[in-house]
């Protein structure tokens, strides 16, 4: 066997440092005693000189600002946070930083420190300090509000409960009595006071909705809708509405059409709050049409595509022939106590409409107003469909 080869000897002189100082994006300045005799170019570039060689014999601190962490010091080295002063005035925060070069015989060389601007960083700290004392604010702003909203729901839900009683109790024994008289069972009443009665019984009518309307808009807050959902037919609760609101229709002597599509006829609803929906839409048509007008109850099925959570749905219409209302008001009508057009002439609160949207959302529908083609208004809503329909693939 060969003779083992010889290990080589390893180099253990360090590279030339301020070779290797050049190329760093980190201000390297080198010091002898107070004054700087070496400097790369990104210092030269951090103190805002065209040539390092201008950097050369000058004294390291006369180029900071104490910001209260003291300065660059070579006779007492150790790390501090100050101000770079550049020519045109403009200064930087940076970190200075003593840097241990030691020489291959171990003995220690000139004081080097490394410049590094911090001043983004320090610019994003004071940011995101004043945006968490705004926000700190607004908080508590927040809570305070919702303090104040919570007692003005409270005592906004005691002023209707006294409200509701006050004026329904008298509303529903004048109406009692109403009917007492129309049925003659106290004995008979000419033509003239016939007429008398039914007037007031329908004044009756319009004004319990009243109360109905302004008892509703005092659960806008709550925890949402408790619905009875069942699956039925909506032909009777069309049916029942029309003929409530009959005599109003006769009095604005407006005729009344209803077409049920064959497969769009039954619906998954809470019967009660489906009353509420059409009624109140029913109601604003009468209000809103013009004498001898028509008012169109359609129902049609949209196809899973066009239906709410991905399922097949029954929209139901109600078209009248009233002014109509303009597209940048077509969401807003919707919102709590606004009225738009010629609504805002026509009295009342503007509720029906948001305690419509309301219900229907909670039923998982949508409800929109659009124009119809020549005059007037379609105000529709969706339902889901009657999963006991035959052909409904999409029913929950």
């Amino acid at each position: 066997m060969g003779q083992p080869a010889k290990p080589r000897r390893l180099d253990h002189s360090l590279p030339d440092w301020e070779g290797v100082a050049a190329s760093i994006p980190i201000g390297i300045v080198s010091t002898q005693g107070k004054q700087i005799v070496w400097a790369n170019e990104r210092m030269a570039e951090l103190a805002g000189v065209a040539d390092v060689d201008l950097l050369r014999g000058l004294f390291l601190a006369d180029h900071f600002s104490d910001t209260g962490g003291g300065l660059p010091d070579s006779e007492m080295p150790r790390a501090v946070e100050c101000a770079l002063v550049r020519p045109d005035g403009e200064t930087r925060t940076v970190t200075c930083r003593p840097v241990d070069v030691r020489r291959p015989d171990g003995r220690t060389g000139a004081c080097v420190w490394s410049i590094e601007d911090v001043s983004h960083a320090r610019t994003l700290e004071a940011e995101l300090l004043r945006m968490s004392k705004e926000l700190h604010g607004a908080n508590r702003e927040l809570v305070g509000l919702r303090e104040r909203v919570r007692r003005e729901s409270h005592e906004r839900e005691q002023l209707l409960t006294v409200v509701s009683h006050e004026l329904r109790t008298p509303v529903t024994i004048i109406n009692g009595y109403n009917r007492l008289l129309l049925s003659e069972q106290v004995g008979p009443i000419t033509d003239e006071q016939q007429r008398f009665l039914a007037e007031s019984s329908k004044a009756c009518h319009r004004l319990d909705a009243f109360i109905a309307n302004l008892l509703e808009a005092g659960r806008f807050g709550t925890d949402g809708e408790v619905l009875e959902i069942s699956h039925g037919p909506l032909g009777p609760v069309i049916g029942g509405v029309v003929e409530a609101l009959g005599p109003l229709l006769e009095e604005a002597g407006l005729r009344m059409e209803v077409e049920l599509a064959a497969d769009a006829d039954r619906a998954r609803f809470d019967r009660l709050r489906l009353d509420q929906i059409l009624t109140n839409l029913v109601a604003n048509s009468i209000k809103f049409s013009p004498n001898g007008g028509t008012i169109r109850i359609e129902t049609r099925r949209l196809p899973v595509s066009a239906g709410d959570a991905g399922r097949d749905a029954v929209e139901i219409a109600v078209y009248d022939e009233g002014p109509g209302v303009a597209l940048p008001d077509r969401e807003r009508i919707f919102e709590p106590y606004t009225q738009v057009g010629e609504q805002s002439r026509a009295g009342g609160l503007g509720l029906g409409l948001a305690i419509c949207k309301r219900l229907v959302e909670a039923h998982g529908g949508s409800i929109a107003v659009r124009a119809r083609r020549d005059r007037g208004s379609a105000f529709a809503f969706t339902l889901p469909l009657d999963s006991t329909v035959s052909g409904n693939e999409g029913g929950a």
